[in-house]
């Protein structure tokens, strides 16, 4: 193996590996409600992406004082009791100061050598701390300390790393928080009914805190009435449109959703109303200054003497988290574009390279051979010539391999007819391509020609190892708005829900970077599988009018 194409390689599983690490990351952690639990859900994925020796996590109580709400990995270095009594006033240490002042991670090269460090029983091990804030609505609500006992440990990439981690994390804990709080408040409630005596009293301080929540609240909450005519709002939602109270309500909820968006908000009314439970989708309100801002909406009936009287939901802006995924889709994809510039770096190096001096060799070994009369010489350089053109062989495989020249040269349907009668005669069933493209020569950008490629390599690939399959179809189908790429099986298939479990825990690279590169090209890759039937493997991009080349 060229050594480029390793450490390509092991690059490119690394940045997978910690994709796959966050994103599970963000759904273990949005998943669940519990503080506790929480807070030991992120110490297990921090040290799949940091190799800590110890960590703790700190929340902030009160106005200034930090402390240690769940830690790990203390046993062998410090009574675990002492650790958890550990607390710090954020005004007096000048580490925690400057985490709360500048919203930024503070990492300690070496303890010994730091004048602002302040040594406190039960982190008598620690040589080498990172501090990293948990930011949530603008304030530090905490921070995770994370502990080496060898100074100088933690690099650019770890903080990197931890910081990603934080800002899933730190919502999370938010969320809890308030959780928590309403479950408290819904406790003392119930004990207050039970109460005859002070049940008016209960009942007046319940709609007061409602009414602070509700007014409060960060995401926008409404009601509407069966009709969909809105009759009650909160301040955050005239702050998100634009619009005051005044001018929302008593007006139905198509004046505000972008219209192409009606008809699913218009189908989860239906729902409700049909008693089929929650709904959750996003639209893009139209804003009274005419920006569009995109939405999660949330939203249920509520039910008075058993029957639905209104509509209740929450609507959060997602502008910066569309921001964020746009952000990670264009690293993706420029990861993507270095890799596959890499990939033809290397195959052009293969084959002008290593292929001419294994071509010299060969040749000179030809001349040696004409020469030479003795017997055992000749069979020896015979056995030599043919390694070389083996050599050449694998050379040329691993060249058209990385990076087949016919994609670049002719496109994507020639390519695709090329690699199919290649990996039938290669895999030893029966594979079919079938091309509907009104102009066969039609080129797309090389982006999206590259990812239809390597997902159909990577889709074949797969046949070939897991399915146990005799017959495999390749279709390419273009429309005047999209092209739709789909390669099915008449394999074992496989249970897709089984899978989904499975891949939080065990690497599946391939799916993953399917999945990847087809969010990168701006398409949708959809697997359709059920056992003893056979796969359907289906990616769909937009596109445009065809270009010329």
């Amino acid at each position: 193996m060229v050594p480029e194409l390793d450490g390509l390689l092991a690059r490119e599983q690394a940045v997978l590996r910690e994709t796959e690490i966050l994103r599970d990351a963000n759904i273990a952690l949005t998943e669940n409600l519990s503080l506790d639990r929480i807070l030991e859900t992120l110490l297990d994925y921090l040290a799949k992406l940091v190799p800590y020796d110890s960590a703790n996590v700190m929340l902030r109580k009160g106005e200034s004082q930090f402390v240690v709400s769940a830690l790990r990995r203390y046993e062998g270095f410090q009574d675990v009791e002492t650790t958890r009594a550990i607390s710090f006033d954020g005004n007096s240490n000048p580490l925690l100061r400057r985490i709360c002042l500048t919203k930024q991670s503070v990492v300690v090269p070496d303890t010994n050598k730091e004048p602002e460090w302040q040594t406190v029983s039960g982190a008598d091990h620690v040589r080498n701390w990172m501090g990293v804030p948990l930011v949530a609505s603008g304030k530090v609500i905490g921070l995770y300390s994370v502990d080496k006992i060898e100074p100088d440990f933690f690099q650019p990439q770890h903080a990197r790393l931890a910081e990603t981690l934080a800002a899933r994390a730190a919502s999370a804990i938010q969320n809890a928080q308030l959780f928590e709080q309403s479950q408290h408040y819904v406790a003392e409630l119930e004990a207050r009914i039970s109460e005859r005596r002070r049940a008016e009293e209960a009942l007046r301080e319940s709609e007061e805190r409602y009414r602070e929540l509700f007014e409060n609240a960060r995401d926008a909450i409404y009601v509407h009435d069966l009709n969909g005519i809105y009759i009650s709002v909160n301040r955050a939602a005239e702050e998100l449109s634009g619009y005051t109270r005044d001018e929302i309500l008593g007006r139905h909820f198509s004046d505000f959703v972008a219209k192409e968006y009606l008809s699913e908000a218009s189908d989860c009314l239906l729902t409700k109303l049909a008693r089929e439970g929650e709904t959750t989708y996003e639209v893009e309100v139209i804003a009274k200054d005419g920006r569009r801002v995109p939405v999660e909406v949330s939203s249920r009936a509520i039910y008075e003497n058993g029957a639905i009287v209104s509509v209740q939901g929450t609507a959060r802006d997602v502008t910066e988290r569309k921001q964020a995924q746009d952000t990670l889709r264009m690293f993706s994809r420029q990861l993507i574009e270095a890799q596959e510039d890499e990939r033809r770096r290397i195959a052009r190096d293969l084959h002008d390279q290593i292929g001419q001096t294994l071509t010299a060799v060969k040749m000179n070994l030809y001349t040696a051979q004409r020469f030479c009369s003795a017997p055992e010489a000749a069979h020896c350089l015979k056995d030599n010539i043919d390694a070389i053109d083996e050599a050449l062989r694998l050379v040329r495989d691993l060249s058209v391999d990385l990076r087949p020249p016919l994609l670049d040269d002719l496109g994507l349907a020639t390519a695709l007819c090329w690699y199919v009668d290649r990996y039938e005669k290669r895999a030893g069933l029966a594979a079919e391509v079938l091309i509907e493209l009104p102009n066969q020569n039609e080129r797309f950008s090389r982006e999206l020609e590259t990812a239809c490629f390597r997902i159909a390599q990577e889709a074949l690939t797969n046949v070939a190892r897991h399915a146990h399959a005799t017959h495999v179809l390749l279709q390419l189908t273009r429309t005047p708005t999209t092209l739709e790429m789909i390669v099915h099986d008449d394999g074992v298939g496989f249970d897709p829900a089984a899978l989904r479990k499975r891949a939080r825990r065990v690497a599946t690279l391939g799916l993953v970077g399917m999945q990847e590169r087809a969010h990168a090209a701006g398409g949708a890759l959809a697997i359709h599988s059920r056992l003893a039937r056979g796969t359907e493997v289906r990616f769909s991009v937009p596109v445009d009018n065809p270009r010329p080349r």
